[in-house]
């Protein structure tokens, strides 16, 4: 609870935690299109006037949930060394990816539904944000181990997508529609196989 004891900073920092909070909580329940200002206000126990004063839109709240909730696979974060193999490496990535899907489930799912009607609109933050911050950066480290004479020379970034592309697919599956239910598979063992697919025809060993 916000109290004006608390100095005029602490105050506004928790302000905007409420209304981010609220606002990922709505946006996941009944979708960001569904979800007006006046009902993150109501639910933030505040105005509309004063979410403005956050934030510039409704859709400006949206972009701050997606980037503060870590979803973005940004490898260089990692700080993987040079001289790890190649199969550790890449284990360190899935396990990474993996946490950071699990912590922000709540956006992940939120992205995925309603991808489709910001497309009709013509916004593609989205998938610019998973190109420019997943692929490309994983890319540049596959680019680095092609260099390093590990890998096959192959196009990094695409090499990337379908490396990245069965992690996706698989916590696709099993965390958002449940699939663990039907077919309950540890991640680690499906990380595993994945990379000894993907190391059979990139390795040069």
């Amino acid at each position: 609870m916000i109290t004006s004891k608390r100095p005029r900073w602490e105050r506004a920092a928790m302000r905007r935690e409420e209304i981010l909070s609220a606002g990922l909580r709505l946006f996941s329940e009944r979708g960001y299109h569904a979800t007006s200002i006046r009902t993150i206000a109501r639910t933030a126990g505040i105005t509309e006037g004063l979410i403005y004063h956050y934030f510039d839109s409704k859709e400006d709240l949206l972009m701050t949930i997606v980037e503060r909730s870590n979803i973005k696979n940004n490898i260089e974060t990692l700080e993987i060394p040079d001289s790890l193999p190649i199969h550790e490496a890449l284990r360190l990535i899935g396990y990474s990816f993996f946490e950071r899907l699990s912590r922000s489930k709540e956006v992940f799912r939120l992205m995925i539904g309603e991808s489709y009607l910001f497309e009709k609109e013509g916004k593609l933050f989205f998938p610019k944000m998973i190109y420019e911050n997943g692929m490309k950066g994983m890319g540049k480290f596959l680019r680095k181990r092609m260099d390093a004479g590990e890998l096959k020379r192959r196009d990094p970034v695409l090499a990337a997508r379908q490396f990245m592309g069965s992690l996706v697919s698989f916590f696709i599956f099993q965390e958002i529609l449940s699939g663990k239910r039907v077919v309950n598979v540890e991640p680690g063992k499906f990380l595993n196989l994945s990379i000894k697919i993907f190391l059979e025809g990139m390795s040069k060993a």
